[in-house]
């Protein structure tokens, strides 16, 4: 998923800027608390409300030796489907749907399109989860396994939760008193991947609580070496329901 997105972007634009917000420093940990507290902490955000969601997004990537921004719009339904184009000087330069079994992308610049099952991206990047991961993401909140024994201490201020179930090593960052999430890493020891999730610019919304506006994607493998994406999120609305389409023009051709 993540190289499918830096290779769309690669693909589309010239290289320039990017930047970012930062939000205030929040308190520093200085005592443990038990790991037991801490996930109960990260799981009490109830977002069961929150069933669907949709924004304009600013992209920014870095990775390969470029640097490239772009727009979009991303629209998120529960449990169904996650949609995302990318634009660049107001014009649509790709368009991605993801399900919970697969994935379709459309390259308007090359009139091609292509799909693959979610799965096979998963075992690939050698992902912890699949579709339920990438909506733990956008919802701002934690993918955690349950099977997973956690452990916890601090570490640069933070609390750290850290575990492992014997394939895939995660870390968890949270910050002291509010008990956000600040950051998720997932390591694949075996295959030297890893995977890190940070949430920056939280903001009081009526449906999901204190809700990350900045989102930022770091990924390694020995394929792709270093990639990272940061999305901020824009005029984010919940609930209400956001149209999105997704039809493959039939002159279009397919890719593998």
């Amino acid at each position: 998923m993540i190289k499918l997105f830096f290779v769309i972007l690669t693909l589309i634009f010239s290289a320039c800027g990017t930047g970012r917000l930062d939000e205030a420093p929040g308190k520093v940990a200085t005592e443990p608390r038990t790991a037991q507290f801490l996930v109960k902490k990260m799981q009490g955000r109830n977002l069961d409300a929150v069933r669907r969601m949709s924004a304009q997004t600013r992209i920014y990537v870095e990775g390969d030796g470029q640097s490239m921004s772009a727009n979009g719009n991303i629209v998120w339904v529960r449990d169904s489907a996650i949609w995302l184009n990318v634009k660049k000087f107001g014009l649509e330069a790709a368009r991605v749907l993801v399900t919970p079994d697969s994935v379709f992308m459309i390259n308007r610049l090359q009139k091609t399109w292509n799909s693959r099952s979610l799965e096979s991206l998963q075992s690939e990047y050698q992902l912890p989860g699949g579709f339920d991961l990438l909506q733990d993401f956008l919802l701002g909140r934690a993918w955690m396994d349950k099977e997973m024994e956690l452990k916890s201490d601090i570490d640069e201020g933070l609390h750290r939760l850290a575990g492992s179930n014997g394939v895939v090593a995660a870390d968890y960052r949270i910050e002291e008193g509010s008990f956000l999430l600040k950051s998720e890493s997932f390591l694949q020891p075996r295959t030297a991947r890893n995977v890190r999730f940070s949430f920056e610019n939280y903001q009081k919304t009526k449906y999901a609580g204190l809700y990350p506006l900045i989102r930022t994607i770091q990924a390694f493998s020995p394929e792709t070496k270093d990639v990272q994406f940061e999305l901020e999120f824009l005029n984010v609305d919940f609930n209400t329901p956001a149209p999105y389409r997704f039809e493959i023009p039939a002159t279009y051709q397919r890719t593998e």
